[in-house]
């Protein structure tokens, strides 16, 4: 019997995945959007807005590309060959800031410049190869075997991404490396760990695609939208959940600049207070989130998972404001990174696994010949998620925390609520191929 595409070379292939993504949660951890860039970009710019920017940029190069990159790829037999080509120029350009950082530059607002724009290249790369990216793994892990894989290979990576945590802190605290040398050499950790990815998706065996499959134009895409909506009311309803679901980014880079403010009224902070620690533990909870939340869009289904993210990711803000009331402003170093811990542990735990939850949930929902249109449609659509961020730091000098972290909190439950609505792709019989795994 001849085995579907997905069980060809899984063994390999499943390898390869495991690699390619611990290696670049590896990487992107040195780069992070939520600890060690927007303390970097305040401490050159001392502008909250533009250390916010970090995350928007990140979360609208990554998904505004996507409506073209599907154009581009469809009606193609294999996906390989332009992610390889997109992703490499992106990640080759951060180089630029890591020369600046490490050699100097004429002035920090030329270093900030090139921090914001070879991010923005770098997601922008990115966005474009997250629809192949995605199609590639529906093509060659089978629907039973997606949960385990997400959750080892975010385990591996999040277990080099606590490294990568205390590396940071090391090199920023080395009396060698003046601010802000250390972070050039981050950034060089970063581009290596990504050339490790990049090899390893390179040596991926990608079954064709069916050769039946529709040819999109951006526009095209654009125009369909409406009928993508209209036709399908899960996918509907997806959509509006993942956009609710940006609320939980707009305070995500202030956590950091919350905690490290009180940070640095303590005695004996050090450079940079909070960073490398604080990056360990949100990668300690992105470890046990993935493997515990991977376990459960295995054995009860995807709607389930979305259901308990939108609960927990209510309960991280509620968490930043409990910590800030009780640490008050002169507590010691120790009580802040204790009391922040929860903080920063939850969302780690969440943020590979919402994005697992729903692309999953969506890989399950989605027709086969149709599905990079939906993958593209679902990420474009994802706007909260790149505008919020922005809100929130600019709202930051004008109410402060704690009304930001609330905001968050009510509507995060209120997307709680609205995941009741979704139903259970499973329950209608789509196995597909995970009733034919091999002996």
């Amino acid at each position: 019997m001849t085995l579907p595409a997905s069980w060809q070379h899984y063994r390999r292939n499943f390898s390869l995945w495991t690699v390619e993504t611990a290696a670049w949660v590896f990487a992107t951890a040195f780069i992070d959007s939520t600890t060690v860039l927007p303390v970097l970009v305040l401490a050159l710019s001392d502008s909250p807005f533009l250390a916010s920017l970090i995350i928007s940029i990140r979360y609208g190069g990554q998904t505004l590309p996507q409506l073209l990159a599907a154009a581009l790829v469809s009606g193609r037999p294999t996906r390989k060959a332009f992610y390889v080509r997109v992703a490499i120029p992106g990640r080759l350009l951060l180089l630029w800031p890591a020369a600046l950082l490490l050699f100097g530059a004429p002035s920090p607002s030329l270093t900030v410049t090139a921090i914001l724009l070879a991010y923005l290249a770098f997601w922008v790369s990115e966005g474009l190869s997250i629809v192949p990216w995605t199609d590639m793994l529906g093509k060659t892990v089978p629907p039973t075997r997606r949960g385990r894989l997400f959750a080892l290979m975010h385990i591996i990576g999040g277990v080099l991404g606590i490294a990568a945590g205390f590396l940071v802190r090391g090199l920023l605290e080395h009396p060698g490396f003046a601010f802000p040398r250390a972070y050039g050499v981050i950034f060089l950790l970063a581009i290596g760990g990504l050339a490790i990815s990049t090899l390893a998706l390179a040596l991926l065996r990608e079954p064709p695609s069916p050769p039946t499959e529709e040819r999109y134009s951006a526009w095209a895409l654009v125009k369909d939208i409406p009928n993508l909506l209209r036709g399908s009311a899960p996918f509907r309803l997806l959509v509006l959940v993942q956009a609710l679901f940006g609320f939980a980014v707009m305070p995500a880079p202030l956590y950091i600049l919350y905690a490290s403010g009180l940070l640095r009224a303590a005695p004996a902070a050090g450079a940079a207070p909070g960073v490398g620690i604080f990056l360990a533990i949100q990668t300690g909870g992105m470890i046990v989130g993935n493997a515990l939340l991977g376990h459960l869009a295995d054995r009860r289904g995807n709607r389930l998972l979305l259901r308990a993210l939108a609960l927990l990711h209510a309960l991280v803000p509620l968490c930043a404001v409990l910590a800030g009331l009780i640490a008050g402003e002169a507590a010691p170093a120790w009580r802040v990174y204790l009391l922040f811990a929860p903080t920063f542990f939850g969302y780690g735990a969440l943020l590979g696994s919402t994005w697992m939850g729903v692309t999953n949930y969506l890989l399950e929902i989605a027709p086969e010949h149709d599905r990079p249109a939906y993958i593209a449609v679902t990420n474009a659509l994802n706007l909260p998620a790149i505008v919020l961020p922005m809100v929130g730091g600019l709202a930051l000098t004008a109410v402060g925390y704690t009304p930001i972290f609330l905001l968050a909190a009510a509507v995060l439950l209120g997307a709680f609520f609205l995941t009741r609505a979704l139903p259970e792709p499973r329950a209608g019989g789509r196995a597909g191929e995970e009733e034919t795994a091999p002996a």
